[in-house]
């Protein structure tokens, strides 16, 4: 194998690739990215078994031929290069020269046989989503998505596509987030996929280079192509709970009050709150809300108040902190309403007015106030 390409093309393109592989893995060889040439075009392939992405570059092609190569060794290198051409030429034994008209570099690959297969989606369907819908639909999801290995379900934004309308659902057990987006339309396929938020995120980049995207989504594996990459995800292949049944119907207590003012009083109160916990308490009076935290190990407390139209009997509610501040920035209106119930039960919090062809919901459950 032997090619020639530019050091910052070839950089621009491990940057992008690079985000798959593992950090840290049991699997040496996920750490490597796949190189094969075929003609002028260069073919990198990274994958953590779960996500792959490949992505072509149009390169110098002298020989064909195909070997991995280690990521953080490539990456490094390049970066620390001036913008130059950057030549690749590949022994029998696995043995890579970098050469430059300044310098050369020895590498040590692995045999392309010993890299993942790519995977197959088999019988897929496709559709069509508008960049921005799916954006959209992602920011304002994807940060409820939970962490805990034990819920796998629960590791992903569930996604509802339907004939007239997408919804996207996430939480981690302590908060939900039910968005809807009825600028959407599948007439042919209906599924409900659960997507994990990696590959959501790798995504990103393609919803800001033209006005909407192409999904296949398979059996197990969900991808996305443009002209030069593609990225394949495997869904969680899970049953995610009945999110419905958790959202409560029959809140009579509505707050409304400014979201700027609440987010700001929260992030000052929370600096006093406890570390561990993130605890600040929110008590409901006629006409204002006091935030209020207090931390007994540190010593530390702080106290505010925030205008708020309310004129229901007096309530206290604990919330963690960085949970509400998530939640309250998520809120684009210039005031936000919360629907309670009980001092125990779960809390909705809402945008005073939806967006066109939107709903935004989003569950929030106390924590026990302490002392």
């Amino acid at each position: 194998m032997q090619f020639t390409v530019e050091s910052s093309t070839l950089l621009h393109g491990l940057q992008k690739v690079a985000r798959v592989s593992p950090t840290r893995s049991t699997m040496p060889i996920l750490n490597h990215i796949l190189f094969t040439v075929s003609g002028n075009v260069l073919s990198m392939r990274s994958t953590d078994i779960e996500i792959t992405y490949t992505l072509n570059l149009n390169v110098t092609g002298d020989e064909d031929g195909a070997v991995a190569l280690p990521v953080r060794l490539l990456q490094e290198i390049t970066n620390e290069l001036p913008d130059t051409e950057l030549t690749f030429a590949w022994s029998d034994d696995n043995r890579v020269t970098l050469s430059t008209s300044g310098g050369t570099y020895k590498i040590v690959g692995r045999p392309a046989m010993d890299f993942p297969e790519a995977p197959e989606l088999g019988p897929i369907n496709t559709l069509e989503i508008k960049s921005s819908v799916l954006k959209r639909t992602v920011e304002k999801t994807v940060f409820a998505v939970s962490k805990d290995e034990l819920k796998p379900a629960l590791l992903g934004v569930m996604f509802e596509l339907k004939k007239d309308h997408i919804r996207a659902v996430a939480t981690d057990g302590h908060r939900l987030v039910k968005y809807t987006n009825r600028d959407f339309t599948s007439p042919d396929f209906e599924a409900n996929i659960i997507v994990p938020p990696k590959f959501l995120s790798l995504i990103q980049s393609f919803l800001d280079d033209g006005d909407s995207i192409n999904l296949a989504v398979g059996e197990k594996y969900i991808s996305v192509a443009t002209e030069n990459a593609t990225i394949f995800s495997r869904l969680i292949d899970e049953q995610y709970p009945d999110y419905g049944s958790v959202i409560p119907s029959a809140n009579d207590k509505t707050v409304t009050l400014s979201s700027q003012e609440l987010v700001t009083t929260v992030r000052r109160v929370s600096i006093f709150s406890n570390r561990t916990t993130h605890q600040v308490a929110l008590k409901l009076h006629p006409g204002y809300l006091e935030v209020f935290t207090e931390d007994p190990e540190a010593s530390t407390s702080a106290r505010e108040q925030v205008l708020a139209e309310y004129d229901g009997e007096e309530l206290t509610l604990g919330y963690n902190s960085i949970y509400l501040k998530d939640m309250l920035k998520n809120v684009e209106t210039d005031r936000v309403v919360f629907r309670l119930g009980s001092e125990i039960g779960p809390g909705l919090i809402l945008p005073e007015v939806q967006a066109d062809k939107e709903e935004l919901v989003m569950l929030l459950m106390p924590i026990r106030l302490q002392g």
